[in-house]
């Protein structure tokens, strides 16, 4: 009896040891998940960022119950426009439901109610034979949009979206004279870069479709500092200054030998900016045209003026500490269509470098 009493207590004991494990493997498994961005799909547009590409699954499962599951990756790029996965109403759902901006503060909850209303859209657009690009226009205008498209030849174009903003969206909210405002988006310097007050967003349908365009092509930017060391990562991170975890919108070099090496060019651009900031200290930006930018930042000395053009390897500066910062490095930024996305796929990668 005794040795069936210490076989049984062994047993139990062996029993807790193997659940204890599972479980620990399980949290770890949990968190690695939840601090962790994952890559973006192989075949589809990195234009959308790592950070909505988290949802991926969510989106496509409340899509399928609407049999709809096919426009996944649409929606994701809805979500960029709308938050860049960030926040809690990333699909910036609460007005739909009549609630104020940002009521929703569950992403999962704010996924379902705005899948649910682009579910309705889409109904509509069935109904009425308009294209998806009206769907996605009346996501920023209300369902009353595809009414209008439906009444005026039944295709969405920019022009028909600028009226309706005006003419309807801005008065329906106070705006009765027109009035409007600066918005230097790149697709909207061929039409005068302004929109209406209180009028939404004109170029919302445009904006979700450039997240749907085939991706640059992938290295084909130089590295913007020779012998270089990539001490930080874009994603989720322990910030150096607060000790908070924050996201990491860009990639940060250092110099492999030490020093303060001089920062290049990774691609033949327009210098947009070249100024100090709190946050980013010393930084040039360029626009390379097509909506693609790049940004450095933290530099001790700017080598460029805004308005200059550079080529591919010209010095545009030279590395430092300025700004919010603790220690010389290139903070090194990569925007598409306005949205920062994580550069590495960008870089040359037969280039050397090392990641620390």
């Amino acid at each position: 009896m005794a040795q069936v009493a210490l076989y049984r207590v062994k047993a139990t004991f062996w029993k807790a040891l193997i659940w204890l494990t599972l479980g620990i493997v399980l949290f770890i498994s949990i968190v690695f998940s939840f601090f962790s961005l994952p890559s973006i799909p192989s075949g589809v547009s990195n234009k959308i960022p790592a950070t909505v590409w988290t949802y991926q699954d969510v989106v496509e499962a409340e899509l399928q119950a609407y049999n709809l599951e096919s426009y996944t990756e649409l929606v994701l790029a809805l979500i960029t426009v709308e938050s860049g996965g960030v926040g809690g109403d990333i699909m910036q759902a609460s007005e739909s439901q009549g609630l104020p901006p940002n009521t929703i503060a569950d992403p999962l909850y704010s996924i379902e109610v705005g899948v649910s209303y682009f579910a309705s859209l889409m109904q509509e657009m069935t109904e009425k034979n308009v294209d998806i690009e009206t769907v996605l226009q009346s996501y920023n205008f209300g369902t009353a949009y595809i009414a209008h498209v439906a009444e005026n030849g039944g295709t969405h174009t920019l022009p028909l979206a600028e009226v309706y903003s005006r003419d309807v969206v801005a008065p329906s909210l106070g705006n009765t004279t027109g009035a409007t405002y600066a918005y230097p988006h790149p697709l909207a310097k061929e039409h005068g870069s302004y929109l209406y007050q209180d009028g939404g967003n004109f170029y919302y349908a445009n904006l979700v479709m450039s997240f749907l365009t085939a991706a640059e092509e992938a290295g084909a930017f130089a590295y913007p500092v020779a012998d270089l060391v990539m001490t930080s990562a874009y994603g989720m991170r322990i910030d150096p200054v607060t000790g908070g975890l924050s996201p990491h919108n860009g990639v940060d070099f250092a110099p492999r030998n030490g020093g303060t090496p001089p920062i290049y060019a990774v691609q033949s651009g327009t210098v947009i900016e070249a100024r100090y900031d709190f946050s980013y200290g010393y930084y040039v930006r360029l626009d390379h045209g097509s909506g693609v930018e790049t940004l450095y930042a933290h530099l001790s000395e700017l080598g460029v003026s805004v308005g200059d053009t550079v080529t591919t390897g010209d010095p545009i500066g030279v590395m430092g500490t300025t700004g919010k910062s603790t220690g010389v490095h290139l903070h090194f930024e990569v925007w598409l269509e306005g949205v920062r996305v994580d550069p590495t796929p960008y870089l040359n990668q037969s280039e050397g470098m090392v990641n620390l």
